[in-house]
C-alpha cells in the first residue's frame, strides 16, 4: 500500500562524492545503500554512528516501500559540517568512498545553488544514469502527474531546507542572490516551502540550537529574530505560494513571524504554515522556565546555555516517554499557529528530537534527571525568562513532572528488537496534538488531518528504533495501530468520538500528507 513522507532526503550523502578517474572513487548512488562495514571499529562500536550514517531513505528503500508520494528536501550542508575535523578526517580512511576530500573542498569553496540545481537534480531524478531501468523518478508539477496506483514511479515534490542552499557561498548570504535562485529554481520543480535557516547562524534570521555531534560556536545562535533580509525573503515565498517552514527557526524568530503575519501588507498573501520535520517540546513557552533546571551567560560570545529537564506527560506506567523541550521543536502555542492556518506538521523519526533518553550508567551528581542542554541567544532571552523581574527557575523537578534517571533505570534495559519504548515516543506526539487541540476549543478531528510522516530519513539523525529506514513504515504503522487506543487509555486521554484507529493511520501514514501535497499543487498552479 502507499505511503506518503513530508520530509525525506534520498540524495544527501550522495552529495560527498562524485566520479574521479585520478583517485577512482565514484560518486555514490541514491539507489544503493551505505556499507556500514566502512565504519571505522571505534565509531561502530562505541558510538550510534551506524544508526546515523547508514541509508535510512535512500531511492531503492523509497521504492521498496511504496512511499511512491515525497516531498524530498534540497539542502547543502553549512560550510561548518563540511569543513569540521571529524568530517575531514574519515576522508583519509574506508569512509572516503562516501565523504571525498575533492568533492567535500568543492562544495565548501565552490557555489552551493549551482551544485544542487545542476548534479544535485540531476543525481536525484535521472534513474537511468545509475543502471535503474525498472523504477522512475519524475518531479511532478500538478495532481494530475501523481498515479496513486504506480508503484514503480516515485513522485516527487519539493522544500528548500535552509536559505544558505540558494547562495553562491556557504556564508555571508545575499538575499537578492537567494531570491533570483529560487525563482530559477521555481523554474525546474515546485517548491512548497522553504526553511529560512538551518544549523549555523545565517544572515538571514536566527536558529534554534540542533547541532549535537559536532563542536563550533557557529553552530550556537547568537541573532536577533529574522533580520530585515529575511523578512525580505519571507514576502517573496509568501507572494509566489510558498509556505515558510518553522523548523529551525528560534523562539524569537518564529514569534516574530505570527506578527509580521499579522500585518495589513501580509495578510492577502499569507500561506500555511508547515512544520516538516517536528517534534514537540510537551509545554506552552509560558511553562519552559519550570523546566529549566540551570542556565549560564556567556555575555562575550553572544550566547546563553541552559540545561532542561525533559517534560513526562503520557504513558502511565515507568519508564514513561518523555519530551524534548528544546526551542528546535514546537511549543503549544506554536502547534495552534500551524492548525489555526491551515498547515501541516510532519512528525520527525529522529528518537532525540522525540524526546528519547538513553540510561547512563555514569551520572554526575547533579544529574539526578537527564538533560538536554540548549543554546540561545542573549538578545533573545527575554522569549524565554520574560522582560522583568526574577524568574523562578526548575519547579517541574519538585513535581513529578520530568524525566528522572531512576524511572529509566526502573524501566530496565530497552531492548531494540522489542521497540515498544520509542513507540510510545512516536504516539506521545499524536496524543500531544489531541490535547493541545481540545484545549484550544479546536476541532480534534481536523487536527488528526494535519499531522503526518516528516521521517527526515537520511538526514543527520539517530532513528527510533521501531523505524530505523523507510523499509519499517508498514511494520511501523501496524505497530501504531495495534497499540494507540491502549496507550490512549493509560495516559487519560479521550480520543474523538467514533474515532477509527485503521482509518486514521491511514491518514497518518499517507493520505493527510497526500491530500496536502496535492492541494499546495492545485494553489502554485492556480
Amino acid at each position: 500500500m502507499p505511503f506518503s513522507d513530508f520530509h525525506i532526503h534520498p540524495t544527501l550523502k550522495c552529495l560527498f562524492s562524485e566520479n574521479d578517474a585520478a583517485t577512482g572513487l565514484t560518486q555514490l548512488s541514491p539507489w544503493v545503500a551505505i556499507d556500514k562495514s566502512k565504519i571505522p571499529f571505534l565509531l561502530k562500536c562505541c558510538t550510534e554512528f551506524p544508526d546515523i550514517i547508514q541509508s535510512q531513505g535512500n531511492l531503492a528503500q523509497i521504492a521498496a516501500t511504496d512511499a511512491n508520494l515525497v516531498c524530498v528536501a534540497l539542502h547543502m550542508p553549512e560550510r561548518a559540517i563540511i569543513s569540521d575535523s571529524l568530517v575531514q578526517s574519515a576522508t583519509n580512511g574506508p569512509l572516503q568512498a562516501y565523504l571525498q576530500k575533492k568533492r567535500l573542498d568543492e562544495l565548501n569553496n565552490g557555489n552551493p545553488y549551482l551544485i544542487l540545481a545542476s548534479d544535485g537534480l540531476s543525481t536525484l531524478i535521472n534513474a537511468l544514469q545509475f543502471g535503474i531501468t525498472d523504477k522512475k523518478v519524475i518531479a511532478i508539477a500538478k495532481r494530475s502527474d501523481y498515479n496513486e496506483a504506480d508503484n514503480n514511479t516515485l513522485h516527487l515534490v519539493f522544500s528548500v531546507e535552509g536559505c544558505h542552499t540558494l547562495s553562491s557561498a556557504l556564508e555571508h548570504f545575499d538575499a537578492n542572490e537567494v531570491t533570483a535562485n529560487l525563482e530559477d529554481l521555481r523554474q525546474k520543480v515546485k517548491v512548497l516551502s522553504v526553511n529560512l535557516t538551518h544549523l549555523q547562524q545565517s544572515d538571514f534570521c536566527n536558529h534554534a540550537f540542533g547541532m549535537q555531534f559536532l563542536s563550533n560556536d557557529k553552530f550556537k545562535p547568537t541573532g536577533n529574530m529574522i533580520a530585515n533580509s529575511g523578512v525580505q525573503i519571507l514576502r517573496y515565498c509568501y507572494q509566489n505560494k510558498i509556505m515558510i517552514d518553522l523548523k529551525h527557526m528560534s523562539l524569537g524568530a518564529r514569534q516574530q513571524l505570527y506578527q509580521l503575519r499579522g500585518a495589513p501588507d501580509f495578510a492577502a498573501v499569507n500561506q500555511p504554515l508547515v512544520c516538516t520535520h517536528a517534534g514537540f517540546c510537551g509545554i506552552s513557552f509560558s511553562e519552559m522556565p519550570d523546566y529549566i533546571f540551570q542556565q549560564r551567560k556567556f555575555a562575550n560570545d553572544g550566547y546563553t546555555v541552559l540545561w532542561q529537564g525533559k517534560p513526562v506527560k503520557y504513558g502511565g506506567i515507568s519508564p514513561r516517554p518523555s519530551f524534548n523541550a528544546s526551542s528546535i521543536n514546537l511549543y503549544d502555542e506554536d502547534i495552534m499557529q500551524i492548525l489555526n492556518s491551515g498547515g501541516m506538521i510532519g512528525l520527525s523519526l529522529d528518537a532525540r528530537i522525540l524526546g528519547y533518553q538513553e540510561y547512563e550508567e555514569e551520572t554526575n551528581s547533579r544529574d539526578d534527571f537527564p538533560m538536554e542542554t540548549e543554546y540561545i541567544s542573549n538578545f533573545e532571552t527575554s522569549f524565554f525568562f520574560g522582560s522583568g523581574g526574577t524568574v523562578t527557575l526548575g519547579s517541574a523537578f519538585d513535581n513529578d513532572k520530568v524525566l528522572g534517571w531512576d524511572e529509566i533505570e526502573d524501566g530496565g534495559k530497552v531492548n531494540p528488537a522489542v521497540s515498544v519504548y520509542h513507540l510510545k515516543y512516536f504516539m506521545a506526539h499524536v496524543l500531544h496534538v489531541i490535547v493541545v487541540a481540545q484545549k484550544n476549543g479546536y476541532d480534534v478531528n481536523n487536527a488528526l488531518k494535519q499531522i503526518c510522516i516528516g521521517s527526515d530519513f537520511d538526514g543527520l539523525i539517530n532513528p527510533i528504533w521501531v523505524c530505523s529506514t523507510i523499509t519499517d513504515f508498514s511494520s511501523f504503522k501496524d505497530q501504531f495501530s495495534k497499540s494507540f487506543v491502549q496507550f490512549a487509555i493509560v495516559s487519560n486521554v479521550a480520543l474523538p468520538v467514533g474515532f477509527d484507529i485503521d482509518q486514521f493511520a491511514e491518514q497518518l501514514f499517507f493520505t493527510n500528507g497526500r491530500d496536502f501535497m496535492m492541494n499546495r499543487l492545485d494553489v502554485l498552479n492556480a
